[in-house]
C-alpha cells in the first residue's frame, strides 16, 4: 500500500507527539516514589566522588581543616599537619557556642590533645632560698667611751680577736678618771661619816663600766692611777677595732665591738612572690659553698615585715647553735624550704594553663558528649605550687583539663572565631580574615588544589615558617641579652632587625590565602612591636617587650622549634610576673638587669 507524502507527514507527527507525552508522563517517576531522595546507587556515587578525583583516585584532606583536597599524600597547606584519606577524616559537628567546640576524633588524635583530671589536693613548692649567716645581734656588744680621754695602750691589736670577758682590752688616760679617782679616795676616808657619799663615788665608776674590783684596786692602793684599764665586758670575739696606741677619744665613741658567735642567724631572702608560702615554724635545710657536703637545719624564728625596695625580696631569720663555730658570719649559704598550703585547693597541671594573666584560660573536654568536644574556661589563678596551679575559680574537681595539645585546640578556636587566647571578642569575624577556609568551594579540582599546594612549596622555599622563627629568635635572643646588661641603644638596634622579621613575615601572610592560623598572635605581636620601637627609655621597653616575648612564646609552644634548646623563664616580681625565653639556664633577668640580675627560674624546656 502506498501512502501518499501528505499522509506520511501526518503519521510522524502522531508518532512525534506519543513520544513526548510519553516522557512526559514518566520521566519522574522513580523521584516521585522516593520523595526526591537519591537512591542508593546516586548516594554511594556522591561519597565515592568526596573520597575520589574524577579519575578514581583517593583524595587526602586535613583532619582540621577539611577544605583542603589533595590527590596524593603529604602535608596541610594551613597548619602544617600530615593529610590522611578523605574518608577517615569524618567531619566535626557545627557548634553554634562561642566557647566550646567539637573536633573530629580524628583531629583530636593528630592535635595529640591529652588530658587529666582536675585535683583538690594539698599544694606543695620547693623553695630555694639563697642567704647568708649574720652574726645574732642580740649577741653584739659595743664598748664605748664614757668620757673624753686618750688610749695609751691597746691590748687587743687586730680584727676577730678572740677575748674573754675581764680581760683587759686597753689602758686610757683622761682627766675625768684623775678628778673621780681623788674623790673616791677622799670619800673612802671618810665613809664611816658618810657612807652615802662613799657609795656615789663608787657608783660613778661602775657607771663608766669599770668593775668593783677595779675600785678596789684604787681605794687599796691609796694613790690616783694615771691610766685605768678597759676590760672585756662579754666573752666572745672583735669584730671591730676603731682605736689605736695614743688616739684620743669622745665621749659616746665605739672603741670595739665584741660577738658571740656561739648563737647565729641564719639569713635568707625570698621573693615577694613566696612569702605566701613561708610561716614561722617551717623546716629549713641548708648548706654553705665552704662545706658543701654538710647539710643543717633550722626553723624560721622570725619573718621580716618589709620588702627590700631594691631587691624586692623579704628577709627570712632562723636562729643557729655554733658551739664548734664551724659556721661563720657572712658565709653564702642556700636553703631549701618544702612548703604546704594549711587546706587544699583545686590545682591542674601548669601546662594546662593558657597564661594570660591572672584571668587565663582553660580548655576542658567534655566526657557526656560521643565525639570530641572541648570548652574554654576563663580560670583565675592562685598560687603557683611546683608543676601545678591552684584554680581560684572556674573549674570544677574532677573536670577533664586538656594539659597537652591545648595550643593546637586554642589555634582551632581561634580560627572558627571563638573565644580563645587572643581573641576575646569572638563572633566578630576579625580572625576569620583571609582564613575562612570552611567557605572554600569543596568541590574544586584536585589539580587546581595541588597547584594551590606547589604555590605554597615555593613560598616555603623562599622563607618558610621555621626559618622565620628562627629569626625571630635569634634577634629576641640579641634583645633579651642587652636588656639583661641594661643596655638600651644596643635592645633598641636588636630589636629593630626583630621587628623587620615581623613585617617581613605579614607582607608574606598579605599574599598567601592559607596564611599559618595564627593571625591573632601576629596582630598583637605587631602591636607589641610598635609600642617597643616607640620607646623612650629602657623602662617603656621592657614593658612592651613582655608582651612581645608572651606572644613569641605562644608561637613556639603551639609550632614548635627546631634550632636548638630554649628555656621559658619567670619573674614573679616584674608586672605581677612575667616570662621570657632564654637559651641559657642561667637567670639573665631582662627586665630588672642589674638591679636583679638573677631574679627568677627556669619554669620548663622548651622543645619541639
Amino acid at each position: 500500500m502506498k501512502f501518499t507524502k501528505k499522509e506520511l507527514l501526518y503519521a510522524t507527527g502522531l508518532l512525534l507527539t506519543g513520544l513526548m507525552l510519553g516522557w512526559l508522563l514518566f520521566s519522574g517517576s522513580g523521584h516521585d516514589s522516593h520523595s526526591g531522595a537519591p537512591d542508593e546507587d546516586e548516594m554511594e556515587q556522591h561519597v565515592h566522588e568526596e573520597h575520589t578525583d574524577e579519575e578514581g583516585n583517593v583524595v587526602y584532606t586535613c583532619s582540621m581543616h577539611p577544605s583542603v583536597r589533595e590527590n596524593e599524600p603529604g602535608n596541610c597547606p594551613i597548619c602544617g599537619m600530615e593529610l590522611i584519606p578523605a574518608d577517615e577524616a569524618g567531619a566535626a559537628d557545627t557548634d553554634e557556642d562561642e566557647y566550646s567546640m567539637v573536633m573530629t576524633a580524628a583531629s583530636a588524635k593528630l592535635a595529640q590533645v591529652q588530658t587529666t583530671p582536675v585535683i583538690r589536693g594539698i599544694p606543695e613548692k620547693e623553695l630555694d632560698l639563697p642567704g647568708r649567716i649574720k652574726v645574732d645581734e642580740r649577741n653584739l656588744t659595743s664598748v664605748t667611751a664614757y668620757f673624753p680621754g686618750r688610749i695609751e695602750d691597746v691590748k687587743v691589736d687586730f680584727t676577730g680577736a678572740p677575748i674573754r670577758k675581764g680581760e683587759v682590752m686597753a689602758t686610757v688616760y683622761s682627766p675625768e678618771l684623775i678628778t673621780a679617782q681623788r674623790e673616791l679616795l677622799e670619800a673612802s676616808g671618810q665613809q664611816d661619816r658618810n657612807p652615802r657619799l662613799y657609795q656615789s663615788a663608787r657608783q660613778k665608776f661602775r657607771l663608766w663600766g669599770f668593775t668593783d674590783a677595779q675600785v678596789d684596786d684604787i681605794v687599796s692602793g691609796g694613790e690616783v692611777q694615771q691610766a685605768l684599764e678597759i676590760e672585756a665586758p662579754v666573752n666572745g670575739f672583735v669584730l671591730s677595732l676603731n682605736v689605736a696606741d695614743q688616739d684620743y677619744v669622745q665621749e659616746g665613741s665605739v672603741m670595739f665591738e665584741v660577738a658571740d658567735l656561739s648563737r647565729l642567724w641564719l639569713m635568707l631572702e625570698a621573693y615577694e612572690g613566696d612569702v605566701p608560702w613561708i610561716k614561722t615554724g617551717d623546716e629549713i635545710t641548708f648548706n654553705s659553698q665552704s662545706n658543701p657536703g654538710e647539710h643543717y637545719e633550722a626553723s624560721v624564728s622570725y619573718i621580716d615585715p618589709v620588702v627590700d625596695p631594691q631587691e624586692r625580696t623579704v628577709g627570712i631569720r632562723a636562729d643557729l647553735e655554733n658551739a664548734d663555730g664551724r659556721l661563720k658570719p657572712d658565709m653564702l649559704v642556700r636553703g631549701s624550704l618544702s612548703a604546704r598550703m594549711d587546706e587544699g585547693k583545686l590545682m591542674v597541671p601548669a601546662s594546662a594553663v593558657l597564661w594570660t594573666g591572672s584571668r587565663s584560660l582553660v580548655y576542658v573536654q567534655d566526657d557526656s558528649s560521643e565525639v570530641p568536644r572541648y570548652e574554654v574556661n576563663e580560670v583565675e589563678l592562685g598560687e603557683r605550687a611546683g608543676d601545678y596551679y591552684v584554680i581560684e575559680e572556674g573549674l570544677d574537681e574532677g573536670e577533664e583539663v586538656v594539659f597537652y595539645g591545648n595550643f593546637r585546640v586554642d589555634s582551632e578556636f581561634q580560627l572558627a572565631d571563638k573565644f580563645s587566647m587572643m581573641n576575646r571578642d569572638p563572633g566578630s569575624g576579625a580572625n576569620r580574615a583571609g582564613h575562612d577556609h570552611g567557605e572554600m568551594d569543596m568541590s574544586q579540582s584536585a589539580d587546581t588544589s595541588h597547584q594551590q599546594h606547589s604555590d605554597h612549596a615555593e613560598q616555603d622555599e623562599e622563607h618558610s615558617h621555621d626559618e622565620h622563627l628562627q629569626q625571630l629568635v635569634n634577634h629576641y635572643l640579641n634583645t633579651k641579652n642587652a636588656l639583661a646588661d641594661d643596655d638600651f641603644e644596643k635592645a633598641s638596634g636588636d630589636f629593630e632587625e626583630f621587628a623587620e622579621e615581623v613585617s617581613t613575615n605579614d607582607e608574606m601572610n598579605q599574599h598567601d590565602e592559607h596564611a599559618d592560623g595564627h593571625e591573632a598572635h601576629h596582630t598583637s605581636m605587631m602591636s607589641a612591636v610598635d609600642e617597643a620601637r616607640n620607646a623612650d627609655d629602657i623602662d617603656e621597653f621592657r614593658i612592651a617587650f613582655r608582651e612581645v616575648s608572651e606572644h613569641l612564646l605562644a608561637a613556639i609552644e603551639n609550632q614548635g622549634f627546631d634550632g636548638g634548646v630554649l628555656f621559658k623563664q619567670y619573674c614573679p616580681m616584674y608586672e605581677g610576673g612575667s616570662s621570657w625565653i632564654s637559651d641559657n639556664e642561667e637567670i639573665e633577668n631582662p627586665y630588672y638587669g642589674d638591679e636583679m640580675h638573677n631574679c627568677g627560674e627556669t619554669v620548663e624546656e622548651l622543645n619541639n
